[in-house]
């Protein structure tokens, strides 16, 4: 099985403004090189996310490995090396390259050595950055898992701006970045020991931001009880736009939940494969246990206003977007408001997911609402001989997988916009920087909504509003209605 790029390639494409053959041929002509000081609190954790964002690319990849005491240990570099292979066994992580020979030299650190261009360190949970030619200031606590992710997905985010080769005035070099999604507007450093179990905690959607959550919740060793509710498999595109998951895993066409499960090594998962109108049916069934806390990685207006539905007290959703999918953002939602619905209004105007793939493939739609059943010779009988053509390559896949496959969008009008690990993983960051926020009083108040757009970063003093409900939105016409649902099953578990 071969590493499909194709939704890396798509983003680029969108936001460099350039065809998707013309970016692959650049980024393939392209080696980034890696160092890092060995002796910094999570480097490890750092280097592993960093090399995993950028194999996912169809770039070079080499890595010094440092001399003296700050020299990685073989170890490090074996699970390094094995990260990149699990990816693209075709492009292997090389290790020694000269950085002479690199377009782009990264370091994770305060102490580049000659030749870098950016260096980046968690401290705390956040992240500093700096570009050549300005020093680190000292660090104020030991990195966290939060922060190497953090810290990963935002070296990969400047890379990206080279790599991508993104023309003047869509992005912005700032030489200075220094950015803590628990507290926004503080400096990093902010460390939050021991962090509070997880109870009653639901993460809705296993996809890019879903598994971005997953990454960072482990790497912060969290422990405690999470529902995970996903309806889809983890199959070859996935790979290179998700934070977890190899090659091997899409070839077992693992469902998403099991993967995020099996990620989850502290964690009693309870994993729930299917929608979440199937996750609220069987709450109110008694067979899976209401959330108080949901944190949020899908990327439809209708999943969010059925995540809503699930009345929890707190639902932080993360999303991807924006004009080329390098917008992240945050949406802390209330049952009684603001909810999800005054934040993704509903557009009853324009066609469903579903109806969608009914016109491009002729699949009938009692069939897609099969979701999970693979396609078998016998659904290519009905249809045309350009249908059949389209939809043979995706026989023995579950219908659901087709509705954002990267070969169908590529066919249709419809918006879709993939989102890379890295962008991705920044919206996880604000996700479960909020969950620490909130759940240790750290940061309380009305609902925040935080938005940055990748490209630029993160600014403090101009990303972030507090929301007031919408008058007329249902979160304030049914109120008495939300509370008799959350009473009965507050008081059914």
């Amino acid at each position: 099985m071969s590493t499909d790029y194709s939704r890396s390639v798509r983003l680029g494409g969108l936001a460099a403004g350039v065809e998707e053959t013309t970016l692959r041929e650049r980024m393939e002509g392209i080696l980034i090189h890696l160092t890092a000081d060995g002796h910094l609190p999570a480097a490890a954790e750092t280097l592993e996310v960093l090399v995993a964002d950028l194999r996912r690319w169809p770039v070079r990849l080499s890595l010094g490995p440092g001399r003296g005491p700050g020299r990685l240990d073989d170890e490090l570099i074996r699970r390094l090396v094995e990260t990149a292979t699990g990816i693209d066994p075709d492009r292997p992580l090389r290790i020694g390259e000269a950085q002479d020979k690199a377009q782009l030299h990264l370091h994770v650190g305060t102490a580049p050595p000659l030749g870098t261009a950016v260096a980046g360190a968690p401290d705390g949970h956040g992240v500093r950055l700096r570009h050549t030619g300005h020093p680190f200031p000292r660090l104020n606590a030991p990195g966290t898992g939060l922060g190497a992710v953090l810290t990963a997905a935002m070296l990969a985010g400047e890379a990206f701006k080279v790599v991508a080769g993104l023309p003047e005035g869509k992005f912005q070099v700032t030489p200075v970045v220094d950015f803590c999604p628990v507290l926004p507007g503080e400096q990093p450093g902010i460390v939050v020991a021991p962090l509070p179990a997880l109870e009653q905690v639901l993460l809705g959607g296993g996809g890019a931001i879903g598994t971005g959550i997953a990454l960072i919740l482990d790497l912060l060793q969290v422990s405690g009880e999470l529902t995970v509710v996903d309806r889809e498999v983890f199959e070859k595109p996935n790979v290179t736009s998700y934070s977890i998951g190899t090659l091997a895993d899409a070839a077992a066409g693992l469902p998403k939940v099991r993967l995020i499960n099996a990620r989850l090594r502290r964690i009693e998962v309870t994993p729930f494969h299917g929608t979440i109108q199937d996750s609220i049916e069987a709450i109110d069934a008694g067979t899976l246990p209401w959330p108080r806390i949901v944190l949020g990685g899908l990327d439809s207006v209708e999943a969010r206003h059925d995540l809503q539905r699930l009345q929890a007290d707190l639902t932080l959703d993360g999303s991807t977007g924006g004009p080329v999918g390098t917008t992240v953002a945050l949406h802390e939602a209330l049952p009684t408001g603001p909810c999800l619905r005054c934040y993704f209004k509903a557009n009853h105007t324009g066609k469903s997911a579903e109806q969608r793939l009914h016109e491009l493939t002729g699949l009938p739609l009692s069939r897609i609402a099969r979701g999970q059943e693979p396609l078998t010779e016998r659904d290519l009988e009905s249809l045309d001989n350009q249908q059949r053509e389209l939809v043979r390559q995706f026989l023995g896949r579950p219908v659901c997988g087709l509705i954002n496959s990267a070969e169908l969008t590529g066919r249709a009008d419809d918006g879709f916009r993939p989102s890379a690990a890295f962008v991705a993983q920044q919206a996880a960051c604000l996700v479960v920087g909020a969950w620490i926020a909130r759940s240790t009083g750290l940061v309380s108040g009305p609902p925040r909504r935080i938005e940055y757009d990748t490209r630029f970063g993160p600014r403090p003093d101009e990303m972030i509003d507090h929301r007031l409900p919408t008058p007329g939105c249902v979160c304030k016409k049914d109120t008495a209605r939300i509370n008799f649902v959350r009473e009965t099953r507050r008081t059914r578990r």
